[in-house]
């Protein structure tokens, strides 16, 4: 794969997987729950890194099943599932904001709940502005459990949405051989996972260093709102 084809390929599938991978689809459902839940580095690197092996071998597997199937019809299997998944995060996301309102109670970033003792009642003043009332306590059952649950099926929603663009560059590639098809797969498959965590990691970190507001109880059920708009915006531009 020597040739000025073989890099044109290569060259192609990079950018393919660089601009397709900034759609915000690909990662901004991991920063808005990841700051919701307080995510830490290493949470955000296995739930976008799930996410991101999910989306990258179903790509590559609707790419390979094209030489068989034809672009056409493996390119409609593609388009279902987009629009599928696009539908999915409108669900979750819905679902989610329904969890996080239910939950009741006060609620800051990480499912910390702030609750009235005998010495501090609440008086629905929160942070510096009243001191005495900063007893924290997490439900476990409710907040980690399903959390814990929902953050994988989150990672499985936004997997399941394969790269189209992808098919005609692998159908391309395979005219040049087993070789070549390899390495444009690679191309694809490694900037895109390097860039779904990346993104999804500088997302939660940046945003946690942002102050936190006032009306920070309701941060889950806003962040479960917009993972629902993002889904809804896909399947209207689909």
């Amino acid at each position: 794969m020597g040739d000025t084809t073989g890099y044109a390929l290569l060259s192609v599938a990079l950018s393919t997987a660089l601009l397709h991978t900034l759609i915000p689809d690909h990662w901004l459902p991991f920063v808005l729950i990841g700051r919701a839940q307080s995510w830490s580095v290493a949470t955000t690197v296995a739930v976008s890194g799930v996410s991101a092996a999910i989306h990258v071998l179903l790509s590559l597997t609707l790419s390979l099943a094209a030489l068989w199937l034809g672009a056409t019809a493996a390119g409609a299997v593609g388009g279902t599932l987009e629009r599928v998944g696009a539908w999915l995060l409108v669900v979750f996301g819905a679902a989610y904001a329904v969890w996080a309102w239910r939950k009741g109670g006060h609620f800051h970033p990480g499912g910390e709940r702030l609750h009235a003792t005998e010495a501090a009642p609440c008086d629905g003043r929160e942070g510096p502005t009243n001191p005495e009332h900063l007893h924290y306590h997490a439900d476990e059952a409710l907040i980690r459990g399903r959390a814990g649950r929902g953050r994988f099926w989150l990672a499985a929603i936004v997997g399941l949405n394969p790269c189209v663009l992808l098919l005609p560059i692998v159908l391309a590639s395979a005219r040049q051989g087993t070789l070549a098809v390899l390495l444009v797969s690679l191309a694809y498959a490694v900037p895109t996972v390097g860039l779904m965590i990346g993104l999804s990691v500088l997302g939660v970190s940046g945003a946690k260093r942002l102050p936190v507001p006032v009306a920070a109880r309701y941060m889950e059920v806003a962040s479960g709102l917009l993972v629902a708009a993002v889904g809804a915006a896909l399947s209207l531009l689909g």
